[in-house]
């Protein structure tokens, strides 16, 4: 009896001891800055937001700062505040003896709460007791954020394993899951693998948001098999420990790295691995949450404790349905273990796709995209960004324009330098002195701004406000800026201009910011992931989980196809080796991976590359290749992603070819691609990598095209001109001549006329 009590504690606590870890983050990991925080003036601050998952309990943290500061500080009235959730949690004195220090900061656990917590460094700095200057140039001091590291010891809440905690697993967070294992049965079905799998994919990275989740497939065999071990008496193996076995999470093929497994397929398929009781319940499409228990034999865990999420159905297209029902639902408003899905409407990918878009033609309040209104106080710079998604293949005319329709207002008192700056995408578009000394309140404040400066994908509008306090006109005598107050409202609108539906290809920027040709506006052509086999099937997955997550919505119409023949509908991207890739035909490629391959080259991309990489430039910026080479040897440690024109389909669509010279090392090459570091860096059509830093080389070696949807005819014509501008040229001259002899011809038959009127 006591042992079996003893038995029953080490099962609570179990989950504990699994899910206990340490780790430590950069500061950089936690805002896209630059590495080094110059804080400049009396007083200056930076908010960093560190994000919890709502399933982590913090058990100790610690902040370790890097700092430099001048040596024109005075000590002891210039110091580093550190506050974390609005509580001040460590003082550093600036010392000018000893400019740089590194601090350790420890954060109370009790301050940690889910979402978002704030770490904020506050700075008051003085280079004497009295007159200073706020604006001297000796007043600063640096946070290096990359060696700046928190230090986080974190375990797994004890919680019931309901739908509502599902987004507390996935979450961007500290505690957030990276990586998740699918489990089918070995014999699954085609339509479970290659359709299926990829939307349950999808459905858990968008709850990761931004973060990279790293899928894994494994499958279970048809019956279980009782481990072996080492017992004296035969009796161990009773019909109680075999349920109890049979209970567990059993099939699992290692020490899971992650809390949460799935189980997907139907219920015929997955009865070896679930209770009858659980079989029972599944009449339609099934969703179901479990937390299973561990199985412990004499204190040592034979099976340990897991968490598992079940989809399920009695057929193949129940379980689809169920996938689908995954990737929409909202947690919150399902605090329930099991979900049957009766029906569902606009379930398409069209719909889908279009959701967090911004429609052309059409006016939006801010509040309408989620932006909030904001209010800035004291004598500071302020900077409110306003975020929007336009279309990928958002396309207009030159002369067209957005318009901005500003709410807005400041209080009195403002002083000399007290401006608004306005930019589109880091373009600056307007700006504004805020000079009257009562104070003003705008309403429909009218900004015309060309629409060239959007583009398809995530614009940024940033307002930045620099609010001063007025001169006192005495020396020595400042006027504190507390009175200071500037509010831009919520209802502030935007007005779109009507557009076509029109993409340049190939372009793997636009690909990495918005999933196109995968994610588009007006449709949703079915588009395939191909893998020469299911060796190749977690790289598969893990890229339509990135998909969905680029383009914030589940793709329904994109699958997985096993074999080498590319589909004559929609776009493809196709994973494989230079010996799979042979299957492809390449002959027309400017770019071809096979066993001998043909690699574009010309003496100016060793300059541009070098240039690039010495000034620490990492945007892309095009140049056309013409030559090529053909040789033959192996890839090495790193992959080739390419774009070019779909040779087969019946529509103007897009190929793309990702390769490595193993499977194994693919896929490790897709899980550096994915990674927040590397994504962004992708422009060209020919991108090379083989670490998750930097890439290798970015080039344009294909001649560009348009995708546009048939009823955009014109805007497609007038997009294909904009981008061959010699044409226009020509026919430019040739309107001109044609004018011209028209004009002589007419002349010259009316001075015949003429003469012979005489």
């Amino acid at each position: 009896m006591i042992k079996s009590y003893f038995m029953f504690i080490a099962c609570l606590c179990m989950p504990f001891t699994l899910a206990a870890q340490t780790d430590t983050y950069r500061l950089t990991d936690f805002f896209g800055g630059d590495s080094n925080v110059r804080l400049q003036g009396k007083a200056a601050s930076i908010d960093i937001p560190i994000p919890l998952s709502a399933m982590t309990d913090v058990d100790s943290a610690l902040l370790t700062l890097e700092v430099v500061s001048s040596q024109a500080l005075i000590k002891k009235r210039s110091q580093l505040f550190v506050r974390f959730n609005n509580a001040t949690i460590g003082q550093i004195a600036f010392d000018p003896d000893r400019p740089s220090l590194v601090s350790e900061v420890v954060i109370p656990k009790t301050l940690w709460r889910a979402g978002f917590n704030s770490l904020t460094l506050t700075v008051s700095q003085h280079y004497a007791e009295q007159c200073v200057d706020g604006g001297a140039p000796e007043l600063w001091s640096e946070i290096n954020a990359y060696n700046s590291t928190l230090k986080v010891a974190t375990s797994l809440s004890e919680k019931r394993f309901t739908f509502d905690e599902l987004s507390g697993f996935f979450h961007p967070g500290i505690g957030g899951q990276r990586e998740v294992q699918l489990y089918t049965a070995r014999e699954a079905e085609k339509q479970i693998k290659h359709q299926v799998l990829p939307i349950v994919a999808q459905a858990l990275a968008l709850r990761n948001q931004y973060q990279p989740l790293f899928i894994d497939h494994d499958s279970f065999d048809d019956g279980y098999v009782l481990p072996e071990l080492e017992e004296t008496e035969n009796s161990f193996w009773n019909e109680q420990n075999v349920a109890r076995y049979e209970r567990s999470a059993w099939y699992l093929n290692a020490k899971p790295k992650q809390p949460i497994h799935v189980l997907v397929g139907t219920a015929e398929a997955l009865s070896p691995v679930l209770s009858d009781d659980v079989i029972n319940d599944i009449d339609g499409a099934f969703l179901m949450t479990q937390r299973t228990p561990a199985f412990i034999k004499d204190s040592k865990v034979i099976v340990p404790m897991s968490y598992r999420l079940i989809i399920s159905g009695t057929t193949q297209s129940q379980v689809l349905e169920a996938a689908k029902a995954l990737a929409v639902m909202d947690d919150a408003i399902n605090p329930v273990s099991q979900v049957t899905v009766l029906s569902q409407s606009q379930m398409n990918a069209e719909t889908l796709q279009r959701n967090l878009v911004l429609n052309p033609g059409t006016s939006y309040a801010f509040e309408d995209f989620g932006v909030s209104t904001a209010q800035f106080r004291g004598e500071d710079s302020f900077n409110k960004r306003v975020s929007f998604r336009l279309p990928a293949d958002f396309y207009v005319p030159e002369n067209a324009s957005v318009d901005l329709l500003l709410d807005f207002g400041y209080g009195a008192g403002f002083g000399p330098g007290s401006v608004m700056n306005v930019s589109v995408n880091d373009e600056l578009v307007h700006g504004l002195s805020l000079n009257n000394v009562n104070g003003q309140s705008y309403r429909d404040y009218q900004l015309r701004v060309p629409a060239r400066f959007f583009k398809g994908g995530v614009n940024n509008l940033d307002f930045a406000i620099s609010m001063r306090a007025p001169l006192a006109g005495v020396p020595c005598d400042d006027v504190s800026g507390s009175h200071l107050v500037f509010q831009l409202d919520d209802s502030s609108a935007i007005k779109l201009p009507k557009a076509g539906s029109v993409a340049v290809q190939p372009d793997l920027a636009l690909f990495s910011e918005t999933a196109y040709p995968f994610a588009r506006f007006k449709s949703a052509p079915p588009s395939t992931i191909a893998i020469p086999s299911d060796d190749y099937l977690d790289p598969a997955l893990t890229l339509s989980a990135k998909f969905a997550q680029v383009a914030r919505a589940p793709l329904l119409n994109v699958q997985v196809s096993l074999g080498s023949d590319l589909s004559s509908q929609g776009s493809v991207i196709v994973l494989g080796t230079p010996d799979t890739l042979d299957e492809i035909e390449q002959a027309e490629f400017n770019t071809a991976i096979e066993a001998t391959k043909r690699w574009p080259y010309r003496l100016q991309n060793n300059l541009y590359n070098g240039i690039r990489t010495m000034t620490g430039d990492q945007s892309f910026k095009e140049m056309r290749i013409d030559g090529h080479t053909v040789q033959k040897s192996d890839l090495g440690e790193q992959a080739i992603l390419t774009a070019q024109e779909h040779p087969v389909s019946t529509q103007t669509d897009t190929l793309f070819i990702l390769a490595a010279q193993t499977p194994e090392l693919l896929n490790a090459r897709v899980e550096d691609l994915v990674s927040l570091s590397m994504w962004g860096q992708m422009g060209g059509d020919f991108f090379a990598w083989k670490d998750g830093l930097s890439p290798s080389l970015v080039m344009q070696v294909s001649d560009k095209y348009e995708v546009g949807e048939a009823d955009d005819t014109w805007l497609h014509l007038r997009l294909w001109l904009s981008n061959n501008p010699w044409y226009w040229l020509i026919g430019f001259v040739f309107v001109v001549f044609v004018v011209s002899l028209l004009v002589y011809l007419l002349l010259k038959r009316r001075n015949k006329q003429v003469q012979e009127s005489w």
